[in-house]
């Protein structure tokens, strides 16, 4: 592999933060018209994000109208700009996720109606799948109505987390929480006193395999634990479980740990592509975004382990103020997002690149309902060696950063889909 320009790529997915309508929200989500997560939370709370502007972040096609604390002019930007357009079937992290590594998903996960839940035969899966491994019978229970529903208040209700937390004890049937979205998803709600944490992942990697089995194509299968009760109960974020769908083909992961380029994962990220490409052991998921993003920020500047590629997921945007639609609080992760990043440009050489994009949006001001909204997303690059502005437009594809990371570690060629932007940081 000849040198590469950049020794060490880092590319952080800020989950959620999209930036206006995509080029197919009017026709295939009109419900998302107007939807743009960062201009219109910033409506509600001024961004402050001093080191995520001076790389050009209000220069973004589409945040003309975002409020800001204080402005960087444009011929004061160091880093370069611009919008992801997302073409692929499908908006959710999955197909988000597989995007920015090269793979454009064309054949839709299943989705499942959030009024009357899942079909009969994916909760007959469900639920033998369950029994066989806790040794029991199991009755499974949802929300009534609807499955459209944030997680803590489908816990929170008096037929879903008590009744599972008491099926615990007796004889009878294990009764188990389950629940849809508009995201190719099922979603497990677990009490850790009625399954341990152990058994929870068990649970977890046995419906994956036998959705898979059946070829029921559904992108993720979600773990979520919760402790307390019986009157309240708390879900636990950090104990959650995400296992995605196999790509369908090689992704940049893939191209680059077979070309000898270290490949490592912090929060989610790697979990979207099922650990395809990566070695388990070089995947932190870590309890918080400050967490996360204080291990990324460590990486700038340590070249020991020769070039490597960092894909990390910064989940906050997204699971803690984006659906529960709460704009100050999502403005404020930003700014918290931002004095990490400001700590790992400082430490930054000339041989790292820092990519920020996102896998979609989710604009916490959307009241037509709680998903995730059809954005374009945001795009910055950054390296100390960047000393102008770089505007790199409006992408049509979420491969184009694919294609730039590999043709940085010489495997451009691996990557069909895509334009790289490469040519625009070295020149």
């Amino acid at each position: 592999m000849a040198e590469a320009p950049f020794k060490h790529v880092e590319l952080t997915v800020l989950d959620g933060v999209g930036c206006g309508e995509a080029s197919d929200t009017r026709s295939q989500y009109p419900e998302d018209v107007g939807t743009n997560a960062l201009a219109n939370a910033s409506q509600v709370n001024p961004l402050y994000a001093p080191a995520l502007q001076a790389m050009g972040l209000e220069h973004i096609p589409g945040l003309e109208e975002m409020r800001v604390t204080e402005g960087v002019a444009r011929n004061r930007v160091r880093g370069a700009f611009g919008a992801l357009d997302p073409t692929f079937a499908g908006n959710g992290s999955p197909e988000g996720h597989q995007g920015l590594m090269g793979h454009v998903v064309e054949a839709p996960y299943l989705l499942f109606n959030t009024e009357e839940g899942f079909p009969p035969e994916v909760t007959e899966l469900v639920r033998d799948t369950i029994a066989r491994i806790v040794g029991r019978d199991v009755e499974i229970i949802r929300y009534p109505g609807t499955d459209d529903i944030n997680g803590v208040k489908f816990v929170n209700h008096r037929n879903i987390g008590p009744a599972h937390l008491q099926s615990g004890e007796g004889d009878g049937p294990l009764k188990v929480p389950i629940y849809a979205s508009s995201d190719s998803l099922i979603q497990i709600a677990l009490h850790q006193g009625v399954i341990p944490q152990e058994q929870i992942e068990i649970i977890g990697k046995a419906v994956r395999k036998a959705v898979d089995d059946a070829r029921i194509r559904i992108g993720r299968i979600i773990m979520r634990p919760f402790i307390g009760g019986p009157d309240e109960f708390t879900r636990v974020s950090a104990d959650r479980r995400d296992y995605g769908v196999d790509p369908d083909e090689p992704t940049l992961a893939n191209h680059l740990s077979e070309a000898g380029v270290h490949v490592y994962g912090i929060g989610k990220a790697a979990s979207m592509l099922n650990y395809s490409g990566f070695d388990p052991a070089n995947v932190r998921k870590l309890k918080t975004d400050e967490e996360r993003m204080a291990a990324i920020a460590a990486k700038m500047g340590m070249m020991s382990e020769g070039p490597n590629f960092g894909f990390s997921n910064i989940i906050g945007n997204d699971e803690l103020w984006g659906h529960p639609r709460k704009p100050a609080e999502w403005m404020q992760h930003m700014a918290m997002i931002d004095s990490w990043v400001q700590r790992g440009v400082e430490r930054m050489t000339d041989n790292d690149l820092w990519l920020f994009t996102a896998d979609h949006g989710n604009d916490p001001t959307q009241k037509a309902h709680t998903n995730h909204t059809r954005e374009r997303s945001v795009l910055l690059a950054y390296s100390p060696r960047l000393y102008r502005p770089i505007d790199l437009g409006v992408r049509t594809s979420f491969a184009d950063v694919a294609k730039t990371v590999a043709e940085n570690f010489g495997v451009g060629d691996k990557i069909e889909r895509g334009k790289s932007f490469l040519p625009e940081l070295l020149r």
